[in-house]
């Protein structure tokens, strides 16, 4: 193995270690899953928040694709798309088979872009936007990739462990079981990409930039994902219902409405890099 290669696989190996120790991928509301059991209300709220990450992944790596500096960079993308557009999963792409949880825990069929989005959820989607379009192609990489590929079975285990808690069936939860076998392999393949990819310092520095990026905003989100939690669990409890104030629920866009106007794309085009 020549040297440049020996190198690249001992960054991606202290990578991974990285990632696995970073507190987006053992966030509390994750990591306690066993020790504080979720009810189904709980993934409900869950759910209409997260929906929103699953409906726009493919957008991401589509936006990358274009980015990609060759053939061998397309490649692994356009492999994981393949699955993202439901290849093993029955033909349904992945925001389909997440619809299949969702009513399971209690959204209503129609509904499930109608949802208020915690601000955090909104800024995920932007930073990823950003990432993808406006920084280097390595930096969107190492998002989407170790970002994504190496953090989301740590994230799943917990989450399953959780939702077999809660009740519900092997079939309800595919979505969820399926990406712990798909992203093993994704990330597999993501590894062999980039051994051949992260060969000089400052690849390794984007790769790993992007990575951070990604998992910094995921942080945040699950911190939003558990302030939604507990203020539709306070709002659950009232003995009536509380009217909306000004920077309250009143003002946080659906995911039908950031869709349909497109605004994280129009805000990121007109409002500095963060």
């Amino acid at each position: 193995m020549q040297t440049a290669e020996v190198e690249a696989r001992k960054f991606l190996a202290g990578l991974r270690e990285e990632i696995l120790r970073h507190p987006g991928v053992g966030h509390s509301l994750l990591g306690r899953m066993d020790t504080d059991p979720r009810s189904r209300f709980d993934f409900k709220i869950l759910a209409s928040q997260h929906f929103a990450l699953v409906g726009n992944f493919t957008r991401y790596m589509e936006l990358l694709l274009l980015n990609a500096p060759d053939s061998e960079a397309k490649c692994w993308l356009a492999k994981v798309l393949v699955d993202e557009y439901g290849e093993r999963s029955e033909g349904e792409d992945h925001a389909q088979l997440y619809t299949h949880f969702m009513h399971a825990a209690g959204v209503t069929p129609g509904t499930e872009f109608d949802f208020p989005l915690h601000p955090e959820v909104v800024h995920f989607i932007r930073e990823h936007f950003r990432i993808c379009t406006q920084e280097p192609f390595l930096v969107g990489l190492g998002a989407l990739g170790p970002g994504h590929e190496w953090a989301i079975p740590a994230m799943f285990t917990h989450a399953v462990a959780g939702l077999r808690k809660a009740g519900f069936r092997e079939d309800e939860i595919a979505y969820w079981t399926c990406h712990q076998e798909q992203d093993q392999d994704h990330g597999a393949w993501l590894e062999e990409a980039l051994a051949r990819l992260c060969t000089s310092e400052e690849a390794r520095a984007q790769i790993r930039k992007g990575a951070l990026l990604s998992l910094d905003a995921r942080e945040r989100f699950w911190w939003g994902v558990l302030d939604k939690i507990a203020t539709e669990k306070t709002k659950a409890a009232l003995p009536f219902a509380q009217p909306s104030t000004a920077g309250s629920e009143a003002t946080q866009p659906t995911l039908r409405e950031l869709r349909s106007r497109w605004r994280v794309v129009a805000e990121l085009r007109e409002s500095p890099a963060r």
